[in-house]
């Protein structure tokens, strides 16, 4: 009898339909592992994010008023004169519109003279009296609603930190810049009765008067003129805070380090960083080394201005190599790549993933968002960005939904996209699905 050789057309015929069944198979499992839900974070497949490592404490923490475990939403806004403070309580499906609180300019304690700016801003949150429960630091007045179970209330207690006579144009940032365990806050002051521009560091703890532990002067890191913003977070992996300062896309932000040996626990000369107009930290990379990106869109402040013809870029220093910087540019000639910075953890990988807004005319509302993933050998070197934009009707043109803050809204491991366009709120997730969507003024019907 004849039997087939291994080499044989039969064999052949077998060998072929065993490798077909084995490849439906595989593609079968991977399937199902892609497309089945996740219960909770899970890892990129090459990224160098260790998933444990989303659970980290943000710095600064994110804002829970009533300790429920669910991220608030806090902003202050002003029309005309009159300054309002509005609170969305968060909740597991995120901030619920239905339950938004306004308080009034009069309903706060504010002084009648206290100076109102445009744009909205977002209030200090943080546990100045060390009671346990969340405060509230509004305006540049520094006036203080103290926190309590549910959360700083319009009849509750309410102060003023004692800050040294001079002009504020924001609210103190909140941050343990000395490393003593304790939550500071720093402030600009502009000149007052003394002339002096200075860096006012209010030491912590604070008492219900408002007077800090100790108030720390030092001399203006900045020119005459500037107006700089300041941002607390971490550069260098210690327990202190750092500060940054920036003022324009023209100027160098500078940065002081947390935890140094002076009166107010910052270093006595900041380090000058590469010039742009918002500063972000975050762990992009995965390795547990803090980063530090600064966006700088070139596009001017006002929009008569005629901006360069050049591309945006993002300088990103990490953790691993201190002393070197990496630019990426993004998006077309003139179209403003880095004009906001957000940084969050939006696929849950345990990696920080940085936001980037576009922006061609900064007054004119127009701005998209682009998610760069965090986690690749290189950090932010992941592709594809994800786009997001999201507009509404407007009496002469849309507007654009701006990028307003970056947390994990509804507390499911991933971050979510925070925009506003002027009379509402987009949260969206990192892959340009939009988790709510609901009007700034309440009761008031915009649509979805």
């Amino acid at each position: 009898m004849h039997f087939p050789t291994a080499g044989g057309p039969f064999f052949r015929h077998l060998r072929m339909w065993h490798a077909v069944l084995v490849s439906l198979v595989v593609v079968a499992v991977v399937a199902f592992l892609v497309l089945r839900p996740s219960d909770g974070v899970r890892s990129v497949p090459g990224s160098a994010c260790r998933p444990g490592d989303s659970a980290r404490e943000d710095v600064p923490a994110s804002p829970d008023l009533d300790g429920d475990g669910s991220v608030d939403l806090v902003h202050e806004i002003s029309e005309d004169v009159d300054f309002d403070l509005t609170i969305v309580p968060g909740s597991k499906h995120g901030p619920d519109g239905d339950r938004t609180t306004v308080l009034a300019h009069d309903q706060l304690g504010l002084p009648d003279d206290v100076q109102v700016g445009d744009e909205p801003l977002q209030p200090t949150v943080a546990d100045l009296d060390e009671d346990g429960h969340a405060d509230l630091v509004v305006s540049e007045a520094a006036q203080v609603l103290w926190g309590g179970p549910k959360g700083p209330q319009a009849g509750g207690a309410h102060g003023r930190v004692t800050l040294p006579d001079g002009w504020y144009h924001t609210a103190p940032v909140a941050g343990d810049f000395d490393g003593d365990g304790h939550i500071d806050l720093a402030v600009f002051k502009d000149a007052g009765e003394d002339r002096d521009r200075e860096l006012v560091v209010l030491k912590g703890p604070f008492k219900r008067s408002g007077a800090p532990a100790r108030t720390v002067k030092m001399p203006s890191p900045v020119s005459e003129g500037a107006d700089p913003v300041l941002v607390a977070g971490d550069a260098n992996d210690d327990r202190a805070t750092d500060l940054a300062l920036y003022d324009s896309a023209y100027d160098p932000p500078l940065l002081f380090t947390g935890g140094a040996r002076t009166a107010g626990g910052l270093s006595k000369e900041p380090a000058r960083l590469p010039e742009g107009e918002n500063v972000v930290f975050g762990d992009f990379d995965g390795d547990g080394r803090q980063d530090v990106a600064v966006g700088r869109s070139f596009i001017p402040s006002y929009d008569e201005d005629a901006a360069p013809h050049r591309r945006g870029q993002v300088n990103v220093r990490y953790g691993k190599e201190p002393g070197r910087w990496v630019t990426m540019e993004g998006g077309d000639f003139k179209e403003g790549f880095g004009t906001e910075l957000g940084v969050g953890d939006f696929n849950g990988d345990g990696c920080d993933d940085l936001a980037v807004q576009l922006t061609k005319k900064k007054e004119e509302g127009d701005a998209r968002i682009e998610v760069l993933r965090g986690g690749s050998e290189h950090g932010l070197g992941s592709k594809p960005w994800r786009a997001t934009k999201r507009s509404e009707p407007g009496d002469d043109n849309s507007v654009d939904g701006s990028l307003f803050a970056v947390h994990d809204w509804d507390g499911d491991g991933r971050a979510e996209l925070l925009l506003l366009d002027g009379d509402r709120w987009w949260i969206t997730d990192g892959t340009d699905r939009d988790e709510a969507s609901f009007p700034v003024a309440p009761g008031k019907d915009q649509g979805s």
